[in-house]
C-alpha cells in the first residue's frame, strides 16, 4: 500500500503534517511519502521520521515579487503542477492525502487515473482567508467544488470549519484532526531549564512572563500586545517566539525593556520551552471566516505546557478555553488585553493536563487512523495496523 501526503508547503517544516505523517505510518502497514516544496521562510524543522520519505521541489516562479500577487500566485500553481505531477502518476499511489487546496487538482488527477483514495485536509477554511483578493478566494472555492465529488475524506481542524463545508459543498466524510502537540514533545522532551526566559533575558523573578508563539505577523494581535505590555505600570513581560514579518517586534524589543525577542524552535522543543514561561497568548484577529472560526495549534501548545492562556474571544477558541478551562478570553483592544493580563496574574490559573486527554494528539491521530481504515474498506484497499 502506497500512501502519498502532497502539499504546497515545506513539509521539513510543517508539524501537522510532518505530526500526520508519523502517525499513518507507525500505525498502519503501508508505504509513506510525501512531496511538498522549498519554502525556508524562518521557521525550525522538525525531526526526521524514519521510513518516510519527503520529496522538496523547489519553484523558482514563487521569488518573483515584482509580479501581481494573482498572477505570481496562478504562475506558481502552473509551476507546481509540472514540476508535482510526473512525481505522483510515477508513484502510482493508493491513497492520496491532500494538504489545503493548491495541491487537491493533483489528487483529483490521480484519483481519476488511478482510482486511488482521496483526502483533503483543509488546515484552514481555504477559501475565506486573511489576505486572499477576491480573484484568488473565488478561484480556491471553484477548485474545491470541482474536486468535491472525488473527495473521499474531508478532514479539518475545527468543528465549524468541516461543518461550513458540508453546508457550502455538500455531505462528506469528515474528521476533525486538531492540531495537539504530541506527547513524546512533551514538558520533558528537552532540557530547558526552570525560568529559562527569566536567565536569558534577565527578567527579575517576581514577574510574569508571557509567551507568544508563532508567525510574527499582521492579523495576530500584535500591535494590541506592544500597547498593552508597553503601558506604564505593566508588571509583566513578553516573549515573542517566532519568525515572519515582525511588524515591530524587534523595534518593541530595543525600545521596551520588558519585551523580548527568541528564535524561533523546532516544533518538538516548543511545549518544553514555553512551559518555563507563566502564560501563553492566543491572540487572533478576527479578520476572515477562516480565522473566526480557527484552532490555533499554539492554544493547544500552551494547554499541554501547563499554561493558562490569553486568547481570542472568538466562537472556537472561546468553547475550547471555557469548556477546559484554559484561561481567560479578551475583547480585541489593548485595554481589553491590558485588564485580562491582570485578572490572569491576579487569579493565578493553572490547567489540569490530565484532563485534556481527548485534545491530545494521540486522540487526534486515532481518529485519522481510523478514518483511514474505513476509506480503506470501502474501498477494497489494505489498510491495517496496530
Amino acid at each position: 500500500m502506497r500512501v502519498l501526503h502532497l502539499s504546497h508547503t515545506d513539509i521539513r517544516f510543517d508539524a501537522r503534517i510532518l505530526k500526520e505523517l508519523a502517525a499513518i505510518k507507525q500505525q498502519l502497514e503501508v508505504q509513506v511519502s510525501a512531496i511538498g516544496i522549498v519554502d525556508d521562510e524562518g521557521a525550525a524543522a522538525g525531526p526526521p521520521i524514519a521510513d518516510v520519505r519527503i520529496d522538496s521541489i523547489g519553484l523558482g516562479l514563487r521569488r518573483w515579487r515584482v509580479l501581481p500577487r494573482t498572477l505570481r500566485h496562478a504562475l506558481t500553481f502552473v509551476e507546481l503542477l509540472g514540476r508535482m505531477v510526473p512525481k505522483v502518476l510515477a508513484l502510482k499511489p493508493d491513497v492520496v492525502h491532500c494538504h489545503d487546496t493548491l495541491v487537491l487538482p493533483i489528487g483529483a488527477l490521480a484519483r481519476v487515473l488511478y482510482g486511488c483514495a482521496l483526502i483533503y485536509d483543509a488546515h484552514e477554511l481555504e477559501s475565506q482567508k486573511n489576505g486572499q483578493t477576491r480573484v484568488l478566494s473565488g478561484a480556491t472555492l471553484l477548485f474545491e467544488r470541482l474536486c468535491w465529488p472525488l473527495v473521499d475524506l474531508l478532514v479539518s481542524v475545527s468543528p465549524s470549519i468541516l461543518l461550513w463545508y458540508q453546508d457550502k459543498l455538500g455531505a462528506k466524510r469528515s474528521v476533525l484532526v486538531m492540531n495537539a502537540p504530541t506527547e513524546q514533545h512533551g514538558a520533558k522532551s528537552h532540557d530547558f531549564p526552570d525560568r529559562y526566559f527569566h536567565r536569558r533575558f534577565g527578567i527579575a523573578n517576581d514577574r510574569k512572563v508571557f509567551v507568544y508563539l508563532g508567525i510574527l505577523a499582521q492579523g495576530r494581535g500584535i500591535p494590541l500586545l506592544l500597547e498593552a505590555f508597553g503601558r506604564q505600570g505593566c508588571e509583566a513581560d513578553l516573549v515573542f517566539i517566532g519568525y515572519g514579518d515582525l511588524i515591530g517586534v524587534g523595534d518593541a524589543a530595543r525600545r521596551l525593556p520588558n519585551v523580548h525577542l527568541h528564535p524561533a524552535v523546532p516544533h518538538d522543543q516548543v511545549v518544553s520551552i514555553v512551559r518555563t514561561a507563566d502564560y501563553g497568548i492566543c491572540l487572533i484577529e478576527d479578520v476572515s471566516l477562516s480565522d473566526r472560526l480557527c484552532l490555533p495549534n499554539k492554544l493547544f501548545e500552551y494547554a499541554f505546557a501547563s499554561l493558562p492562556v490569553l486568547a481570542s474571544d472568538l466562537p472556537e477558541i472561546r468553547r475550547v478555553v471555557n469548556h477546559y478551562r484554559l484561561g481567560l478570553c479578551c475583547a480585541p483592544n489593548a485595554n481589553s488585553v491590558a485588564s485580562t493580563i491582570g485578572r490572569l496574574v491576579a487569579e493565578r490559573w493553572t490547567v489540569d493536563v490530565p484532563s485534556l486527554q481527548d485534545l491530545s494528539w494521540s486522540s487526534q491521530a486515532s481518529r485519522l487512523v481510523e478514518a483511514y481504515r474505513e476509506i480503506g474498506f470501502r474501498r477494497g484497499l489494505s489498510l491495517h495496523g496496530d
